[in-house]
């Protein structure tokens, strides 16, 4: 996800982002790019929210906000594998629909054979 933010915003925007996406998700924040003072700092937001508010000078120009997106958790995977598999088994032997749902989605075998 990418942010465009003001100088006066920044660090309220960070915070909003840090208790929105979580703290420790990973970002990177583009200051006055293309300019003689440009910045890029990575970490995680509330590392980015520290530097922020402990350095005056880098709440000051413009702003570019990249935030890393959510990754899959277990349960949407578990999800997505169940539905491939019951796709599978109306074609496959269940043993054979389960190793290739696996594959296809990342899920663990075991928990979508007889599901």
């Amino acid at each position: 996800m990418v942010f465009y933010e003001s100088s006066h915003r920044i660090a309220e925007s960070l915070a909003d982002m840090a208790a929105i996406f979580g703290g420790e998700r990973p970002a990177v924040l583009a200051r006055e790019l293309t300019k003689l003072f440009e910045t890029v700092l990575d970490g995680d937001l509330a590392g980015l929210l520290a530097k922020v508010e402990g350095d005056e000078n880098q709440r000051n120009g413009e702003f570019l906000v990249m935030v890393q997106g959510a990754g899959d958790d277990e349960e949407a995977q578990l999800a997505h594998g169940r539905r491939v598999y019951a796709k599978l088994s109306e074609h496959l032997p269940p043993s054979t629909a389960a190793k290739l749902a696996a594959e296809l989605t990342g899920a663990p075998r075991k928990a979508l054979y007889g599901s």
